[in-house]
């Protein structure tokens, strides 16, 4: 029965660390011990919307953002004398297992999360959050350093922005600018990404974004039923979100209007 499979109109509450809360409306949920290859009828639900990619990485991203004490934003480019600028996978490959190795050389601690970029020309750059950088490998941009006209008016204003020396002597030109709003930044990413990814989401796939393992998520509060309406933040077909501030809101007052009942899906 589809009503064993899915369980309806869920809703969750999730704490972003001391930052944010949300509650993500869901219409249909899976309920734990059931696999989706094994139930298949006409009248199933639309696997398609359940597993929009957009939407999951949007809220990933989004998740990561909050949770995570990230030190600087930063731009990564690619110098097309040093790799293929237009061979996203293999340059994920690359990338990733330099940081690996810059790690263990280092002994250093280093987290990311990495969000693709296409310029018009189809070749890809990166933004993203970062920490754990030795800071004597870092070199801040002084006027009269080469850099874009964009950098250059931040520099000029007296922003501290900073070059990752050993990134560009492998890689090409990056900046990294320190976080000084968190919520701010994150809901940038978050914008980038539903306006940006659209077009290509079908060929990136799994390379919406590439972050570090074990970085820290969301807390999951409760799950169940909604006893009130909400001011929704972002809708689509496939879920709706509200976001609350924690400094207006506290836990106790957003656990009260879900009444708990689903704990058996995953």
């Amino acid at each position: 029965m589809f009503t064993d499979v899915y369980s309806r109109n869920v809703s969750i509450l999730k704490q972003y660390g001391d930052v944010q809360f949300s509650i993500v409306q869901l219409p249909f949920v899976r309920n734990s011990g059931f696999e989706i290859e094994n139930f298949k009828s006409k009248n199933s639900v639309n696997e398609k919307k359940l597993n929009n990619n957009i939407t999951r990485a949007k809220s990933t991203v989004r998740e990561l953002g909050f949770c995570n004490d990230w030190e600087y934003f930063f731009t990564f480019t690619i110098n097309k004398q040093f790799y293929d600028r237009y061979n996203l996978k293999d340059f994920k490959k690359v990338l990733t297992q330099w940081i690996r190795d810059y790690r263990k050389k280092h002994n250093v601690s280093i987290k990311y999360l990495i969000i693709p970029e296409r310029h018009q020309d189809g070749a890809w750059h990166f933004h993203g959050f970062i920490y754990g950088l030795p800071v004597s490998h870092l070199k801040q941009f002084k006027i009269g350093d080469q850099m874009g006209a964009k950098l250059a008016e931040k520099v000029q204003k007296g922003d501290i922005v900073y070059n990752w020396v050993p990134y560009q002597n492998k890689f090409g030109f990056c900046s990294l600018e320190p976080i000084r709003d968190k919520v701010k930044a994150v809901n940038y990413i978050t914008k980038y990404i539903s306006k940006g990814f659209d077009a290509s989401v079908s060929e990136l796939g799994a390379h919406l974004y590439f972050a570090s393992q074990s970085l820290t998520r969301a807390e999951v509060l409760k799950r169940g039923t909604l006893q009130c309406e909400i001011p929704i933040d972002f809708e689509n077909e496939h879920c709706k979100i509200s976001i609350f501030d924690s400094k207006q809101y506290s836990t106790d007052l957003l656990q009260s209007i879900i009444i708990g009942r689903y704990d058996t899906y995953d």
